[in-house]
C-alpha cells in the first residue's frame, strides 16, 4: 500500500516548558534520526521480479522539533539542510540532505498553546500549567507582522549541544510567531506548511498572513460541533455585515444549547443562504452542507423491476437538483437536548462547510491579483476587517462548553436516579419474597440485595422485623 502522505515521528516534550538543554538536544537528535529512517529507500514489493524492483518514494511531512526554544528550532531546521556524509549519506542515498526527501513541514500547536509554569504565588493551588482555550498566544499578542526578522547568519550548522542556547527558568517564552519563523527561515518556501490544533478562524487568518501557512486541520470545527455550536462567519466580510444588531462584535457561531433557539425557525447561518431560499437575485453565497441545503434524492431507490417500471415515467423530472427546506436552529436545539446522534452529524457537516468557505475566500483574494504585494495588502486589510467584525475571544465556545456540561450532568443525574429507583424496587421485592426466612437468614438477604444495591440501615431493620 502506497500512502499519499506520511508523517515522520517527532520527539516533542509535552511537559511544562522551558525544557533543559539536554532534553532539547535529545529531542532534535531523535527526530532527525527517525526522519532519516523513514527516508531510507524501500523496494517496491509489487514488482514482478526482484531485478526490476525500484525504490518507492514517500511524500513525507516532518514535524518541526525544538519545542519552545527558537535556537533549538533553528538547529533542527539546519540539521535538515546540511549535507550528509559517510554512513548517514549512504543510508538515504541518493539524497544529499534530509530536506530533499521532505515534501512539507508540519507544526503541532498543541504543545505551543501551553503556557510556561509561572512563579509560585500565595494563591497558587498547584498544577502550574495553564491550557489556552482560546489561542492565548496568538489572540492576545500584537500583530505577527511587527515581529523583527531573526538573524540566522551566525547560526551554527553542526548539530551539537552548543547549537542550543542556555535556557533559564525565569526567561520569558517566545511568542508563537517567533517559534514558527525560527523553524521556517532556513528552509525553502516552496514546500507546503501544515499546522494542526488551531483554535479559531482568527488564528488561521493570522497564520496565513504573517507566517504563510498553507494547510490546516478541521479539528477545532468538529470540536465546536461537539459542544453544540453552529459556526457562522464569512471571509471576506461583505458590506452590510459589519456588526450585530446590538452594535457589538458578532459571535463566530450560535450556541444551540441556549434556550433562546428553542423557537428560532431559521437556518443555521446568517452569513449564508439556504439552498431552498436562494433566488436569482440573491447575492449571498449558499451553504452547501446537508443541514442548510438538504437535497432530495435525484433517483428513487429501486427494490425490484416493478419499481423501475413505475418510476420510469418520472425519470426526466428527477434529473434536476431539488433543495429541501433547511433544518432549523430550533430543530437542532431539540436534537441536542434529546439527545440524537444526527445533531452532531449535521453540525459537523455545517461547520466544515463554513471552514471550507473561509479558505475559499482566502484563495480567491490571493489569486485574483497578479501583483503579490498588492494581493498581500488587500488580504491584510480583509483580515483586519474580519477581526473588527467577529469576536476574537470566541466567548460563544466557552459559553457553549458550560451549557454542554450542564446538560450532560443533568442527563447523567437523571439516569442515575432511574437506575436507583429500579434498584430500590427490586430490593423491596426481595424483602417481601423472602420475609418467611428466620432472623438468622438476614445475612443471606443482605448479601443478595447487596449484589444490586447496597441497602440502607432502615431496609435491613425492615427485614429483621418481618422475620
Amino acid at each position: 500500500m502506497q500512502p499519499d502522505i506520511a508523517f515522520a515521528l517527532s520527539d516533542t516534550p509535552f511537559t511544562v516548558a522551558p525544557h533543559s538543554q539536554k532534553r532539547l538536544t535529545k529531542s532534535i537528535e531523535r527526530s532527525a534520526a527517525w526522519l532519516a529512517d523513514l527516508l531510507r529507500p524501500v523496494e517496491n514489493a509489487m514488482d514482478a521480479s526482484p531485478m526490476e524492483s525500484t525504490p518507492t518514494t514517500l511524500n513525507v511531512f516532518v514535524h518541526m522539533a525544538g519545542g519552545t526554544s527558537t535556537s533549538a528550532r533553528r538547529a533542527f531546521s539546519h540539521s535538515l539542510t546540511e549535507t550528509l556524509h559517510g554512513l548517514e549519506a549512504n543510508a538515504v542515498k541518493p539524497l544529499l540532505c534530509l530536506d530533499e526527501g521532505v515534501a512539507g513541514y508540519a507544526f503541532d500547536l498543541a504543545g505551543l498553546h501551553v503556557r510556561p509554569a509561572p512563579l509560585s504565588t500565595p494563591n497558587d493551588r498547584g498544577g502550574g500549567i495553564e491550557i489556552a482555550e482560546n489561542s492565548l498566544i496568538l489572540q492576545n499578542s500584537e500583530s505577527l507582522a511587527q515581529t523583527p526578522t531573526i538573524n540566522t547568519a551566525v547560526t551554527p550548522t553542526s548539530l551539537s549541544s552548543n547549537m542550543i542556547e542556555s535556557l533559564s527558568f525565569f526567561s520569558l517564552a517566545p511568542s508563537l510567531d517567533k517559534l514558527l519563523r525560527a523553524s521556517l527561515e532556513p528552509l525553502p518556501i516552496a514546500k507546503p506548511r501544515l499546522v494542526t490544533d488551531v483554535r479559531s478562524p482568527h488564528e488561521i487568518l493570522r497564520l496565513i498572513r504573517d507566517i504563510g501557512v498553507d494547510v490546516f486541520d478541521a479539528g477545532w470545527a468538529v470540536k465546536a460541533a461537539d459542544i453544540g455550536v453552529a459556526l457562522d462567519f464569512i471571509f471576506p466580510v461583505p458590506s452590510g455585515h459589519d456588526s450585530s444588531p446590538d452594535h457589538c462584535k458578532r459571535d463566530i457561531g450560535h450556541n444551540l444549547y441556549d434556550a433562546k433557539y428553542a423557537h428560532d425557525f431559521i437556518s443555521l447561518s446568517d452569513a449564508f443562504l439556504a439552498g431552498h431560499n436562494r433566488t436569482s437575485s440573491s447575492k449571498s453565497p449558499v451553504c452547501p452542507c446537508a443541514a442548510c441545503s438538504p437535497v432530495a434524492p435525484a433517483y428513487p431507490i429501486h427494490h425490484s423491476k416493478v419499481d423501475v417500471q413505475s418510476h420510469q415515467a418520472h425519470s426526466d423530472s428527477t434529473n434536476q437538483k431539488q433543495f429541501l427546506p433547511p433544518f432549523t436552529r430550533a430543530y437542532l436545539h431539540h436534537l441536542l437536548r434529546t439527545p440524537e446522534m444526527s445533531a452532531h452529524t449535521l453540525l459537523v457537516a455545517h461547520n466544515v462547510a463554513v471552514l471550507d468557505a473561509l479558505l475559499t475566500g482566502v484563495r480567491t483574494i490571493l489569486s485574483d491579483h497578479a501583483d503579490q504585494d498588492e494581493a498581500a495588502a488587500i488580504f491584510a486589510r480583509e483580515v483586519t476587517r474580519f477581526e473588527e467584525v467577529y469576536d476574537g475571544g470566541i466567548s460563544v465556545l466557552h459559553t457553549a462548553r458550560d451549557n454542554w456540561k450542564d446538560v450532560k450532568y443533568a442527563r447523567v443525574k437523571e439516569d442515575w436516579r432511574g437506575r436507583h429507583r429500579k434498584t430500590r424496587m427490586f430490593d423491596r421485592y426481595i424483602q417481601l419474597k423472602y420475609s418467611r426466612f428466620r432472623c438468622n437468614d438476614v445475612g443471606y438477604i443482605f448479601s443478595l440485595s447487596r449484589c444490586i444495591h447496597t441497602p440502607k440501615l432502615d431496609d435491613l431493620m425492615f427485614v429483621s422485623r418481618m422475620t
